[in-house]
């Protein structure tokens, strides 16, 4: 009797048999790729933790089965994406009072073209750039005040940087 040496997993089959109809569902929903990915992402890991629910599950099964983790965990993101963005008005205003005036004035705009930058950012990105930097939160406790997972924070953070980069190349600044 010749058995498998490493047999697949249940979520290796789900991510196998529905990745793709499971982006094209989180898209659907989200509007984006960037929030899809990370709610297919932490749709996947609520599957691995109830891997046993796929265990007896045909193809179309599995793949019903998991859009429907999917479809769950891309409205939360939804929702949590559509609650009210933080406010600015809590930001500091400090100024380097040791700079000259003109130092002081570009000090200032460049202050306010990130402010503005910030303001247009995705709600998903400018909530945990904001909690990071401002409040000065950890990956966990993020997670914890979003209900996120601690990966998601890290590369909602990481796509954050790389949108304000991306917008300052494309206004033709050098930087803040």
């Amino acid at each position: 009797m010749r058995g498998k040496e490493n047999p697949e997993r249940p979520a290796e089959r789900v991510w196998r048999q529905a990745k793709d109809v499971m982006m094209r569902e989180a898209r659907r929903i989200l509007g984006n790729t960037a929030d899809a990915e990370d709610a297919v992402m932490d749709a996947m890991e609520r599957i691995l933790k109830n891997e046993e629910k796929f265990l007896s599950l045909g193809c179309n099964e599995t793949r019903a089965l998991a859009v429907i983790y999917v479809r769950n965990t891309a409205i939360d993101l939804y929702n949590a994406n559509a609650k009210r963005p933080l406010p600015f008005a809590d930001l500091p205003e400090d100024v380097d009072t040791s700079a000259g005036p003109d130092e002081e004035a570009e000090a200032e705009d460049a202050a306010q073209r990130l402010l503005r930058l910030i303001e247009a950012m995705p709600p998903s990105y400018r909530d945990v750039l904001l909690l990071r930097v401002h409040y000065e939160m950890t990956n966990e406790e993020i997670a914890a005040v979003l209900g996120l997972t601690s990966g998601t924070v890290r590369t909602r953070l990481s796509r954050a940087r790389e949108w304000l980069k991306k917008q300052e190349r494309r206004s033709g600044n050098a930087g803040f």
